[in-house]
This record gives C-alpha cells, sequence and structure tokens, in this order.
C-alpha cells in the first residue's frame, strides 16, 4: 500500500501563503505639484537649452554642417516634449517618441554615427538634469524627492533613447535595401546581356555566319569584365559596411575640443591646461576611435601633469594613408612617462588599428584616414560603377548620364520584358 504524497501547498494554510510585496503608494500631492512645476519651467526654458544645446553639439555630436537655428529648433522641439512627458503622470509621450525616429534618421541621413546621436542626447539630458536641479532650489520638497525627480526624467529620456536608436536602424536598413536594389539592377544588365547573346549563338534558326560573329564574342567579354568589376567593387569586404560604421567626414579639432571639455575637471584638479591646435581640412577617420584614444591619452597625461603645464594637441597631415595626432607637453618631457600606461594605450590603439610611438617629448597617435571628399547627397550618387572602354572606344558601364549601357536589351526591362527591379 503506498502512501499519499501531501504537496507542500497542500499543508500551508491559505492564509498564511507568502504576500506579495506592495505596490507603492501613490505619488504624493507635494511631489505631483512638485513635478508640475519643474515641467513648466523646462517648458519656459526650452529655447534658452536650446540655444545652449545647438553651440555646444557641434563639439559632441560633430554636426557641424548643420545649420545653427535648426539645431536649436530639434533641441527646443525635443525639450518640450521631454517637459510634457515629465508632466504627465507616468504615461509616454506619443510626440516623443515621434521626434525620437526622426531625429535618428536625420541623423543617419547626415551621415552619422548612432554613437554620436546618442551622446547628443546625453548632452541634452545632462543639461535639462541643471534645469531641473535649479528649478528645485527654492521648491519644497526633500532628497527623496529629487532622485524621484531624475528618475522621472531618465525615464522620458530613455524613450526618447530607444526612439532614436530605431529611427537610425530604420534608415539604416532603407539604405541597405536601396543599395541592394541598384545593385541587382546592375547586375542584371550585363548578365542579361550575356545570356542574351549566348542564346543567338546557339539558335539555330540563324545563319552560321551570324552565330559566329566576332561581334557576339566581344559582346560576351565586355559583359563579363562589367560583371567582374561590379562584384569586385560593390560586393567587396569594404563596400559591406556601411560608411556610417566606420569612418565619418569630422575635424579633428572638433573632436579633440570635445574630450578636453570631458576631463575639464581633471585638469582644473591638476591646476594644468590642455591647449588644442588648428587642423587641416576634414578628414575620413574612424571618429569614435580617435575620441576614445585621445580620451585615454590626456586623462593619463593629466594624472601625471604638474601645476602649470600645458598638454598641446597637435595634428599632422595624412601620410600613407593615415592621419597622426601629437600630444607634447610644456615645459617639455614626455607627456606620459609610466611605462605600465604606455604599454596599455598602444594595446588599446592596436585594438583601434592605431600605432602609438613615443618620439622623444612628443607622443604621436596614427589613425587610419583618408581626406573627405566635398560631401554629395545619396541621390546624387550614382548606383553604377563606371567601367573602362575597350580598345574599340566603347564602354560596357555606366556613361555621362549614369544610364548603364549594353548591346542588348533596354534599361528597364529584363530579358523577358519585365520591369527590371
Amino acid at each position: 500500500m503506498h502512501a499519499r504524497v501531501t504537496s507542500e501547498y497542500e499543508m500551508t494554510p491559505l492564509s498564511s501563503a507568502p504576500r506579495r510585496p506592495e505596490r507603492p503608494a501613490a505619488e504624493s500631492a507635494v511631489f505631483a505639484a512638485l513635478r508640475t512645476d519643474v515641467a513648466n519651467a523646462l517648458q519656459t526654458q526650452s529655447h534658452q537649452i536650446g540655444a545652449r544645446w545647438a553651440e555646444q553639439v557641434r563639439t559632441v555630436a560633430l554636426r557641424e554642417e548643420v545649420a545653427g537655428d535648426s539645431l536649436a529648433e530639434t533641441a527646443t522641439a525635443l525639450v518640450a516634449s521631454l517637459a510634457s512627458a515629465l508632466a504627465s503622470d507616468g504615461s509616454t509621450s506619443d510626440d516623443l517618441v515621434v521626434r525620437g525616429l526622426s531625429f535618428g534618421a536625420e541623423a543617419f541621413e547626415l551621415g552619422g554615427s548612432l554613437h554620436h546621436a546618442l551622446k547628443s542626447l546625453d548632452l541634452l539630458s545632462a543639461m535639462l538634469l541643471y534645469a531641473v536641479e535649479t528649478a528645485m532650489g527654492d521648491s519644497v520638497g526633500n532628497a527623496a524627492d529629487g532622485v524621484r525627480m531624475s528618475r522621472r526624467l531618465q525615464q522620458a529620456t530613455s524613450h526618447l533613447t530607444l526612439s532614436t536608436a530605431k529611427g537610425y536602424t530604420q534608415a539604416m536598413g532603407d539604405s541597405m535595401r536601396d543599395q541592394f536594389r541598384h545593385l541587382r539592377h546592375d547586375l542584371r544588365n550585363p548578365l542579361g546581356t550575356i545570356k542574351s547573346v549566348l542564346a543567338m549563338m546557339d539558335d539555330e534558326t540563324m545563319p552560321a555566319e551570324a552565330r559566329t560573329h566576332p561581334r557576339f564574342r566581344a559582346m560576351a567579354k565586355r559583359n563579363a569584365r562589367a560583371l567582374g568589376d561590379l562584384i569586385a567593387d560593390r560586393l567587396s569586404d569594404s563596400a559591406a559596411v556601411l560608411p556610417t560604421w566606420t569612418n565619418q567626414r569630422v575635424s579633428l579639432r572638433t573632436i579633440a575640443c570635445g574630450v578636453r571639455r570631458a576631463l575639464r575637471a581633471d585638469a582644473e584638479a591638476r591646476r594644468a591646461a590642455v591647449v588644442v591646435g588648428y587642423s587641416q581640412d576634414p578628414v575620413l577617420v574612424d571618429a569614435i576611435a580617435l575620441e576614445l584614444m585621445l580620451h585615454e591619452l590626456l586623462h593619463a597625461a593629466l594624472q601625471e601633469a604638474a601645476i602649470g603645464d600645458e598638454l598641446h594637441v597637435d595634428f599632422g597631415m595624412l601620410r600613407e594613408g593615415k592621419t597622426t595626432v601629437c600630444l607634447a607637453c610644456s615645459p617639455p618631457r614626455a607627456p606620459i612617462s609610466d611605462a605600465g600606461a604606455l604599454d596599455r594605450l598602444a594595446g588599446l590603439a592596436t585594438r583601434m588599428r592605431g600605432e602609438l610611438e613615443l618620439q622623444g617629448a612628443t607622443l604621436t597617435l596614427f589613425l587610419p584616414a583618408r581626406a573627405a571628399e566635398q560631401r554629395v547627397s545619396r541621390a546624387d550618387t550614382p548606383s553604377t560603377v563606371p567601367v573602362a572602354p575597350d580598345a574599340d572606344g566603347a564602354a560596357s558601364g555606366t556613361q555621362g548620364s549614369g544610364e548603364p549601357r549594353h548591346d542588348i536589351g533596354g534599361l528597364r526591362e529584363r530579358e523577358h520584358g519585365q520591369a527590371r527591379g
């Protein structure tokens, strides 16, 4: 006879079951009034905050090419949306999400990185926190209310950050779809021509002399070469990565000034100064890697700085596909003398695909870069790759109009008359 096994749930009286933790009580009327007052203060200061953000975001998010008025209007609208979200009872503002989507898409269209787009929102969040601190200075409340207010603002900015990332990735996905659509179209042109040539050469209804004409062989070779060029150029390893993932068109001085601002407290604590020199024209460089490396270099140098020292950041000319950032100290000495710190920084530079060299009293950072060309919109960029003409002068790639030229088959038709995708 088997004994019945009684579960612990059957043995435990209902009245003694574990109780769930109680939900926090609704916010007090005092905090609700305080939250409304702070939200109104942010609404009132939205234009001033927007103008300040527009001035500083150029060095934080590398948005030099955008008009200041446009930046200020964007920031003013974001501040107003965040204030509305703060004034609401914990609900998400649809307007805030829509503006975040637009902000992220615009950042991608301007050729910026997602990293810098989110950094610009961090700057706006810091400005708002300062405004909240100021608004709460003379208000009735305690430390818990201050933390609670900051948490409410952080919840609102997190929705803005999330929607910005979504807008950026959506725009990036649309760009990649356009890129592959153009590539499919450009690959079908020479491929269709080759298939048509082979079909005619096998067509027994045509005279043998016509089927073996050298022109057909030349057409096939020409378009096969065009096909190979397209594959080599548009499906290369470098083409697999969007430009915004690797290099950005930036001013080296702008990045250095942004790093100097971030390390201002460290410099003041050491009573040292960071002097940033002038750079040449904008370059195409991995701006994120440069910012991270320069931050670590200056931070390490400030740790060894003495009272009155000046750390000079200067920029070298492009050479062998690299740009140089030089760090020197005044009075003259090595800006970083700690061997362990130098080894660590050299290893970090290697991971960033750069090099770090100590030459005398100057520490030089080399990073891959090239001269930036004049910015053109993606709509103005031809979707096809020019192909060198043959010896007889007939080109198998694109003509000046940007339309592919082939011997057989129209631009808008596939080999059986369907519209090309």
